[in-house]
């Protein structure tokens, strides 16, 4: 019952965030659209930082467990970054909420560590594309650029998605935006 009700939390502050600016998602909001008291939201989280860093890590292991499983396949190194590069669009597609976290836009000042989370998960994208790369004997570019290229345009693309107010799929430009990103880096 206990992971029940804070898997509700979370799907509840996703949700919020996709709707709202996120400047308006309060713990007592939270609480009543969850149909928690506050008391109780605080009893399976001790701070709203904590329920935003929860709400990270889903994603942000759902990433990982995709990067990991493309290590594992035998396909080119440039489609592995080509998967790795839809996978990502298509997961902030479908799970806009986190489009706000990973753009920081839903983040004050009190969410710091969760700030450093998000640092970190595009650091560690960007090493996840470079070490797909290792191999490539086909880039213009050193693979650590190539990484930055990548990684970039997918930041433009989580910025560009929510400016649009969720209303313009990325999904819909993916290939337009794949083959000007790959070709700035492969032959």
């Amino acid at each position: 019952m206990k992971n029940e009700r804070k898997q509700v939390i979370l799907q509840t502050l996703a949700k919020l965030l996709e709707t709202r600016s996120p400047s308006k998602v309060t713990t007592a909001l939270l609480a009543k659209e969850s149909g928690i008291t506050e008391a109780a939201l605080y009893r399976h989280f001790p701070s709203k930082r904590r329920i935003f860093l929860e709400l990270f890590n889903f994603c942000d292991d759902s990433i990982r467990a995709k990067v990991a499983e493309l290590k594992k396949t035998k396909s080119k190194d440039i489609e592995k970054a080509k998967t790795l590069f839809y996978f990502v669009v298509v997961f902030v597609e479908k799970n806009r909420g986190f489009a706000r976290i990973l753009s920081r836009e839903a983040l004050g000042p009190d969410e710091k560590n969760v700030i450093d989370a998000v640092n970190q998960f595009f650091n560690s994208l960007e090493l996840s594309f470079k070490q797909i790369f290792t191999n490539d004997k086909a880039l213009k570019i050193p693979k650590s650029l190539a990484a930055q290229v990548l990684t970039t345009n997918l930041e433009g693309i989580i910025a560009r998605f929510i400016r649009s107010e969720f209303k313009e799929n990325p999904s819909s430009y993916i290939d337009n935006y794949w083959i000007v990103a790959s070709s700035s880096i492969s032959s």
